[in-house]
């Protein structure tokens, strides 16, 4: 029997037959969080600004993430792509300005730009996933108004580069951490390098409420925006005669992202075990990692390792390669698969058509800001590349050594069958 006889593929004993546990947040919820729940239900009071027994879940969530992350201000909201278009708003992004992203993130990072009809501009990535320096400052027009490197998948993006070009070109930078709360770079949590930082609390995050978001800024006017624009503008009187407190700035218009009292204290909980949980990702991890380094791969670049929250991402030599060994890992009961199906996010249908829901089949601009841009296979060919090679194996802080274990074993048998 050869080696791949042996392979469950093939009809051989898979490593193992129950699913493994990779959730982070989810995984970890306990009594806190079903009491912090029903408290708040006890109480009736599930809006974030009153209530008939109001506990105030969110406004000491903000207060919490001030002190946690160091920040002068922080504002809970409905989602993470709700961060980022405050976080936009905050920055004062106007109808027609370019803003670069990198190629390879999840759709809601440009829906935030497009939203603020603003113009995504695509730059490539480095092995790290993240955005590289050097395409984010070639793509730089007089027209560019903000970068958003994105911290995908629990590594940072390298941001000492980014920030100085960013600086010297006078270009804001608003992070993308929405899957990455807790992650550091140099010491620092990303999120509050930039001008700004997102992140989700949505079900398969780092900490999660289900859904919600965090907007992260030591500005005062940016986060005066932001605060009023989630609010309805923060102008309008509500059923109880009171009207929202916000202190400066001409009126605008604005909408509906507030985050709800549930929602924020199971965040709250949930933020307490934050470096728990960050820590066992990142031992279980690296124990991946360590056990698997002598495999004829390329693994992904983490700018800060000692900093990271948990990843295993390896390329392959060829995209055919990496779908085969992906589906093989796959058989032997380890999940394993390539981010967003291998595909950059401006291969997503509506971002190749520029459509959105308000003018379709028309370019994201507006008639006083024309734009060139288009968005095609082979925009990013080094990002589509990496990609396609790329696979990744979920893991999380639930993992017992025997899981790791069976992540190891599964590995190295499917590399002997195909490598």
């Amino acid at each position: 029997m050869t080696a791949r006889d042996d392979l469950a593929l093939n009809g051989g004993t898979p490593v193992r037959t129950q699913p493994l546990d990779t959730s982070h947040g989810v995984g970890v919820i306990g009594d806190e969080e079903i009491e912090g729940a029903i408290g708040v239900l006890q109480s009736r009071s599930l809006f974030r600004y009153y209530g008939p027994d109001f506990k105030e879940h969110a406004n000491r969530l903000e207060a919490a993430l001030q002190q946690r992350f160091g920040v002068s201000h922080a504002l809970a909201v409905s989602s993470g792509t709700a961060a980022l278009q405050l976080g936009l708003v905050g920055l004062g992004v106007e109808e027609g300005d370019e803003i670069i992203v990198p190629a390879v993130t999840f759709i809601a990072t440009v829906g935030a730009v497009v939203s603020a009809r603003a113009v995504p501009v695509f730059a490539e990535v480095d092995e790290s996933l993240n955005l590289d320096p050097a395409s984010f400052e070639a793509n730089i027009t007089e027209k560019t108004r903000a970068v958003i490197p994105v911290h995908l998948s629990n590594a940072a993006a390298d941001m000492d580069p980014i920030m100085e070009i960013a600086r010297r070109r006078k270009i804001r930078v608003l992070e993308d951490a929405a899957q990455a709360i807790g992650v550091t770079y140099r010491g620092r949590p990303v999120g509050t390098i930039g001008d700004a930082g997102a992140f989700s609390l949505q079900l398969e995050k780092n900490i999660t409420s289900g859904e919600g978001g965090i907007l992260l800024t030591d500005s005062f006017d940016m986060y005066d925006r932001a605060v009023r624009y989630h609010d309805q503008g923060g102008q309008f009187t509500t059923s109880r005669g009171g009207v929202r407190e916000h202190t400066s700035g001409e009126p605008f218009i604005g909408v509906n992202l507030r985050i709800t009292e549930l929602a924020a204290a199971i965040a709250a909980v949930q933020l307490g075990r934050l470096d728990q949980i960050i820590e066992r990702s990142r031992v279980n991890a690296a124990a991946v990692r360590q056990r698997l380094g002598d495999l004829p791969v390329d693994w992904r670049v983490l700018p800060d390792e000692s900093g990271e929250g948990g990843s295993v991402t390896m390329f392959l030599e060829s995209p055919e390669t990496a779908k085969e060994f992906g589906k093989a890992v796959r058989a032997e009961g380890v999940p394993a698969g390539q981010m967003y199906g291998g595909k950059t996010v401006y291969m997503n249908p509506a971002i190749l058509a520029q459509q959105t829901a308000w003018s379709t089949g028309c370019p994201f601009h507006c008639k006083e800001h024309p734009t060139t841009r288009r968005y095609y296979e082979g925009l990013c060919p080094r990002s589509e590349d990496l990609l396609l090679r790329s696979l990744t194996v979920p893991v999380g802080p639930s993992l017992t050594a025997s899981d790791v274990d069976d992540i190891v074993t599964a590995v190295r048998k499917v590399s002997s069958a195909l490598l």
